[in-house]
């Protein structure tokens, strides 16, 4: 119908007098001709039209067209006319591809790419003309960046073209907006194509194996600096399973030489009687076991499923480093071990607050797993009395995720509340953390500002509760700004800022698919919302 409507505007003003305003609406109706017959013809022809039928009438509305330039057009129409000739071309190599079209004597595969090759010079020729005109924000020239992006992603690879496909969508999300369509599709066009190089990104495992064989045969603290180093490098770009197994490589061996070559977990009490609880090797079995519990609830974090049995074993983490730094400090009251107490404290909260959240796992019911993490917190909360406002907001941001845990929990009937009505309490709970968690967005806030990866998981939560609360146009702006500031700080590739637009992605598709039914917000009744949202919403919690 599109190519249908093209033909009968070309034909109308053709049989028009000639006159300024019928040769501009001419050319125009020809631009539209060339455009929607070329895709006629990549999609296999239709209509009266096969696909070769449809290319030729393409290619005569361009000749037609490009006969009718002279030295006084301006620019910006010239550039239409290359990026129809870029969009003829590619469609041609399309129609080659799935056979629609062929040249007796000539190879698919090589015509094929010649074909693409002369796409990309006319686009990026149309692309240059319409930055001179317009500015690289303007719907024209981000026509050809679509293009460009998709034709470079062909001809050479998905890292040649993912950075043009995210120009498109930041061109896209300031001109249009958030819910256009338009900006939708490159969104989505953006993620797949992350999501593909992120599935077939393999890690180095000559470069891993060389990190455990230094960390294990290196003498402690030498030993333990290295794989701590090695690790948090592997976390911090996302590879979170390499960076545990260079730390529990660590761990065993500290495991071995204080137990004298079993396995703490495999004797009554945690370790064998008699055995000193103080040492190099002590320490540093307490200390690895302390970094695996935080890797292990940001390896969470950043998932787009995680199980029950990845967090059980970040509270089994947690609890073997707060029984060292406990130990040690009545061994030693120094302001390390203190300090290192205190963050064991920190981990088994947010650990055994997400445990219950999941109701319980182990040994853990869920009832148990949230009195741990509470009286954790609240340990930890006495170290940190006059501590500075960073370390304070540490525990004022776990006392919040504790809540929002306890809320769910209730809400999934892991938790029973025996003296208020159901939906009070989750309610109660939910304002109680959205509160802790504002105070720690403020503390954070001052002391690091706004683009920080402690203040951002503030914002995350902030926005979580306030969708809970209010809905989804509630949160909508603080899960946009954690994407902004994940893009910035982590890269557009770590796996939390992934999870990070999953979640403003679904809730886009979510705010207008309600607008389509005329949907307004639904307030506290979005607490029952589907399992997907539920799941990535709690991912933050950690």
């Amino acid at each position: 119908r599109a190519a249908e409507y093209g033909r009968d505007a070309a034909e109308a003003f053709a049989a028009q007098p000639q006159c300024r305003q019928t040769l501009e609406g001419f050319a125009s109706a020809l631009y539209w001709v060339g455009l929607n017959f070329a895709t006629l013809c990549r999609l296999g022809g239709a209509g009266q039209w096969s696909s070769s039928q449809a290319c030729a009438v393409a290619e005569d509305a361009l000749e037609m067209a490009h006969s009718m330039v002279t030295e006084d057009t301006p620019p910006h129409r010239v550039a239409e006319l290359y990026f129809v000739d870029g969009v003829l071309s590619f469609c041609k190599a399309e129609a080659v591809r799935q056979e629609h079209l062929s040249l007796p004597g000539r190879d698919k595969d090589s015509l094929e790419r010649e074909l693409q090759t002369k796409a990309l010079q006319s686009l990026e020729h149309a692309y240059s003309q319409w930055c001179e005109a317009y500015g690289e924000k303007h719907l024209q020239t981000v026509k050809a960046i679509t293009m460009i992006g998709l034709l470079q992603n062909k001809l050479n690879g998905k890292d040649a073209g993912i950075e043009w496909y995210r120009r498109e969508l930041r061109i896209r999300e300031e001109i249009q907006g958030e819910l256009h369509p338009r900006t939708q599709q490159a969104r989505r066009t953006y993620t797949s194509m992350i999501d593909e190089q992120l599935s077939s990104s393999i890690p180095d495992q000559k470069v891993l194996n060389e990190a455990i064989a230094a960390s294990s045969s290196s003498p402690a603290p030498a030993g333990e600096q290295s794989s701590v180093v090695v690790a948090q490098l592997l976390s911090e770009a996302g590879q979170f399973k390499n960076a545990e197994t260079i730390l529990r490589e660590s761990q065993e061996k500290a495991r071995k030489t204080v137990s004298g070559g079993g396995s703490f977990r495999e004797l009554p009490g945690g370790r064998p009687e008699g055995k000193p609880k103080s040492g190099p090797e002590y320490l540093r079995w307490g200390e690895i076991s302390l970094h695996c519990a935080e890797l292990l609830n940001k390896w969470a974090a950043a998932s787009p499923e995680y199980s029950k049995d990845m967090m059980i074993r970040a509270s089994e983490y947690a609890v073997d480093a707060v029984e060292v730094f406990s130990n040690l400090m009545q061994t030693e009251q120094s302001e390390t071990n203190e300090r290192k107490y205190s963050e064991a404290l920190y981990w088994m909260g947010l650990n055994f607050a997400t445990l219950c959240r999941l109701g319980g796992g182990g040994k853990w019911s869920t009832q148990q797993a949230y009195d741990v993490s509470n009286s954790s917190l609240a340990d930890c909360e006495k170290l940190r009395l006059n501590a500075p406002d960073e370390k304070r907001a540490e525990v004022i941001f776990a006392q919040g995720v504790l809540c929002f845990c306890k809320a769910e929990a209730v809400l999934a009937g892991y938790l029973r509340s025996t003296k208020m009505d159901k939906q009070q309490l989750v309610e109660r709970k939910f304002m109680q953390a959205l509160q802790l968690f504002e105070h720690a967005n403020q503390l954070w806030t001052g002391v690091y500002g706004e683009k920080h990866l402690e203040t951002v998981k503030a914002i995350t939560m902030i926005g979580t509760l306030l969708h809970r609360l209010q809905g989804a146009q509630a949160g909508m702006e603080w899960f946009r700004k954690e994407l902004k500031i994940r893009e910035e700080l982590q890269g557009e590739m770590h796996p939390r800022t992934q999870q990070a637009r999953r979640m403003y992605t679904s809730l886009l598709d979510a705010k207008l698919q309600a607008e389509r039914r005329g949907e307004g917000n639904q307030g506290v009744t979005r607490m029952s919302s589907s399992e997907e949202t539920q799941d990535s919403e709690m991912q933050d919690a950690k």
